[in-house]
């Protein structure tokens, strides 16, 4: 059944589901009994859906950060004791929205270390062979700014396991892994309520 896995997805553009459709399709992926692993990339945030309801209800599904971690959400953790990562995870925080402050997403030497763990991270979940899909969550934005090299992560993804399907998410996909890969798809922003000054929605946009 799975003999016919192997393939490369990049899905990139401005506008809303790139990460979405990943995670939708990982969650497909685990109803037919395949292996999933998602490695984020630039992301710390342990407060979005996805990673809540992975580390909850789907035991299928291993998920990893490499990013910072929300400043609100990390120190709302440490008042409430939870000194067990895991534990963490057991509760939706209706006391904690994404604000502005944006910290979480700033692109410094740091960010560049987080992208570095997290392509070796992802370099030895392709290769192993122990799982059928591997999402590399936001590479294309690492690869964006600078942080990963486009001919490393291309190399990468030559080298992994023959029948291991992997995606690639993030804006501003770079045109030798459009090149490269053997589905791409474009989400073009059309319309967005950021345009509108609304911020990002809990269960939506995070």
């Amino acid at each position: 059944m799975k003999d016919n896995l192997g393939m490369v997805h990049v899905y990139t553009g401005d506008g809303k589901g790139k990460t979405s459709a990943a995670m939708g399709l990982a969650l497909r992926a685990v109803g037919q009994g395949f292996k999933v692993y998602i490695v984020q990339f630039m992301k710390g945030g342990a407060y979005t859906g996805e990673f809540i309801s992975i580390k909850n209800f789907l035991p299928n599904i291993s998920a990893v950060q490499y990013g910072r971690k929300c400043i609100i959400e990390d120190k709302q953790r440490k008042l409430m004791g939870f000194d067990d990562e895991y534990h963490y995870f057991n509760f939706v925080r209706d006391d904690i929205e994404c604000g502005p402050c944006r910290f979480c997403f700033l692109n410094d030497a740091t960010q560049k270390q987080f992208v570095r763990d997290a392509m070796e991270r992802s370099r030895k979940v392709m290769s192993s062979g122990d799982y059928d899909l591997v999402v590399l969550d936001e590479v294309n934005c690492a690869v964006h700014y600078g942080f990963l090299d486009v001919k490393e992560l291309i190399e990468a993804l030559k080298l992994k396991n023959k029948t291991t399907e992997v995606i690639c998410t993030g804006r501003n996909a770079v045109k030798e892994l459009i090149e490269f890969a053997d589905y791409v798809s474009e989400i073009k922003a059309v319309k967005h309520p950021f345009q509108k000054g609304i911020a990002a929605r809990r269960g939506i946009e995070y």
